[in-house]
């Protein structure tokens, strides 16, 4: 710690907050406990600092990541011993998934009491190890005095490197006990610099290319490059492909940008054959954005990313520049202006292949893609920072690759760990980093009801979100995966859907139903005027299941 600190008697409670604040943290996510309570207290008595109540810590640690994901900055829950850190271990496993800056800092059993299994309240087997097994940093606290330095390197981590979650465990007598602490001033971490020789090597490739494409990831988004990437893009008239994560890395409408999700038509691979080199940005290249490695990208690949353990990790790079992407690519481009470009970009290729992937999602949605229209409608005439938030539903995944977007940090679909039910509470958290902007949930309705209880939070906050349920009261992805890879034998993917306007008025929410796309559209720019939480329900189109299986089994009982 390179600035002036501050010291005072604190108990370990006090220490976290202190320092919290110190780091500019406004809001924390949680459920309060016996064994968090003098965090609580703590948190009653500090001026400025917004606690929000969530009603499950699932859904407590998904606001804290929406949170993250909007903002850019870490979002904060804390969680009670044993079940409260249970429950958060979904959101904790999702922001180690997709690089996002969630910090859980909960409570342990007392020193005097640990490791003797004497079933003591809210004691669990091993709960820094469940915690070790999810994210990419924690630390278990043994003294007060350690508290304050701990989250500074929680902070450091998560602002210097690429971000993969945090974990901070204080046993409950420390929260009670008393200490002088030093309260660490903030500190303006540097993210690595490339190095010379590889960012030379990146520049001969590049000038010799006569068919660039570029592969953005949403780490783009995380260092700021977004306007650096789109410059690049331009000078070298090289096609930017965006995927389910950094859909809205660049304007979607851009005309050298190609939005995918994970349904990746083969024409694709086609076109990225095409491609003589590679440029690969803030990405790690994973299963779900290669097709399980199936993209066939030229040997000529130039990565560049934060962290050196993903640079070659899925694909060799022939060339590997470690850095934070703004810097690269902002030196890139400095180095790379100087030289005549004569290069076009494939306009009609490119073309083609966005006609491709409509009717690739098209093929793969249904009918049921026209109700996605109305919410293309409403976007494009509310304002760019609108947020959509995507759910895991069929409709939802079809918004990684359909709707428009035209600012960073305003699409989030967490498809890699894919939880469903992360929608609501997602929202709520992007809402609260970002009050004014409207936050738009696209939910299915079975993902909805894993988190239904977070509309009470939104209630009770006055948090203005938009959410729209697409209900066919179905487990649509699962049952057709039954039809296809199981012989149409349908089993628990059918739900009793609930009347989803009443449950909203039993919340004290507004609500409404939309049949048509014109009708979304006009429910959305109604609900973006209300002071509160509006649920939207949208009716869909019933598919076509053979039920000849099911059929036959209820006989078949019947007969015995």
């Amino acid at each position: 710690m390179t600035n002036a600190s501050n010291r005072k008697h604190l108990t370990g409670a006090q220490a976290i907050i202190a320092t919290l604040r110190a780091y500019n943290v406004d809001t924390i996510f949680g459920i309060p406990g016996v064994h968090t309570l003098p965090i609580y207290d703590a948190i009653y008595h500090e001026p400025g600092l917004r606690h929000i109540l969530a009603r499950h810590e699932q859904g407590a640690g998904f606001m804290a990541e929406g949170y993250a994901r909007i903002s850019g900055r870490p979002g904060v829950v804390c969680t009670i011993t044993g079940p409260g850190v249970t429950n958060v271990t979904t959101p904790a496993a999702s922001a180690y998934a997709d690089s996002v800056p969630l910090l859980v800092i909960s409570s342990a059993l007392s020193r005097a009491t640990q490791g003797l299994n004497r079933g003591e309240l809210h004691e669990v087997k091993d709960q820094l190890g469940i915690m070790q097994a999810l994210v990419g940093w924690t630390r278990a606290i043994n003294y007060v005095e350690e508290i304050p330095e701990a989250i500074h390197d929680a902070f450091r981590v998560m602002y210097q490197g690429r971000p993969r979650g945090a974990y901070l465990q204080i046993p409950y007598d420390l929260l009670l006990q008393t200490a002088d602490v030093t309260i660490p001033a903030l500190d303006l971490w540097e993210r690595p610099l490339p190095a010379i020789e590889p960012l030379a090597a990146a520049v001969d490739v590049l000038r010799e290319a006569q068919r660039p494409l570029i592969i953005a990831g949403n780490g783009v988004t995380a260092s700021g490059a977004n306007q650096q990437l789109l410059q690049l893009a331009e000078l070298l008239q090289a096609p930017v492909l965006l995927g389910s994560k950094s859909h809205d890395v660049l304007p979607t409408r851009h005309p050298l940008v190609i939005a995918t999700n994970d349904n990746l038509p083969l024409e694709l691979d086609a076109f990225i054959a095409t491609r003589d080199v590679v440029l690969v940005v803030g990405s790690k290249l994973g299963a779900e954005r290669t097709a399980g490695g199936r993209l066939p990208l030229p040997d000529n690949l130039i990565h560049i990313d934060i962290d050196p353990m993903e640079i070659g990790h899925a694909y060799r790079a022939q060339v590997g520049i470690v850095s934070d992407a703004k810097v690269a690519l902002e030196t890139l481009f400095k180095l790379l202006k100087s030289y005549p470009m004569e290069r076009t970009a494939p306009e009609s290729a490119l073309a083609d292949l966005r006609e491709t992937i409509y009717e690739y999602t098209l093929e793969f949605q249904g009918e049921n893609l026209q109700l996605l229209e109305g919410v293309r409608i409403a976007l494009e005439q509310m304002p760019a920072e609108t947020v959509v938030v995507a759910d895991m539903t069929m409709l939802g995944y079809a918004a990684a690759c359909y709707l428009p977007m035209r600012q960073p940090r305003t699409f989030i679909h967490p498809s890699e760990l894919c939880t469903i039910g992360s929608g609501l509470p997602m929202a709520l958290g992007a809402q609260l980093a970002i009050p004014g902007r409207p936050v738009i949930a696209l939910c299915g309705d079975g993902g909805f009801l894993l988190n239904s209880s977070e509309l009470a939070t939104a209630v009770q906050e006055k948090i203005p979100v938009i959410v729209v349920i697409f209900n066919d009261a179905t487990f649509t992805r699962v049952k057709t995966d039954q039809r296809t890879n199981y012989d149409k034998h349908y089993i628990a993917t059918d739900l009793q859907a609930p009347d989803y306007l009443l449950l909203a008025q039993a919340f004290h929410a507004q609500s409404m139903r939309a049949e048509t796309a014109e009708a979304l559209s006009s429910a959305i720019k109604k609900a973006s005027q209300h002071n509160g939480p509006t649920i939207i329900e949208v009716p869909l189109l019933p598919r076509q299941w053979d039920q000849r299986h099911t059929a036959e089994k209820q006989l078949t009982t019947l007969a015995q």
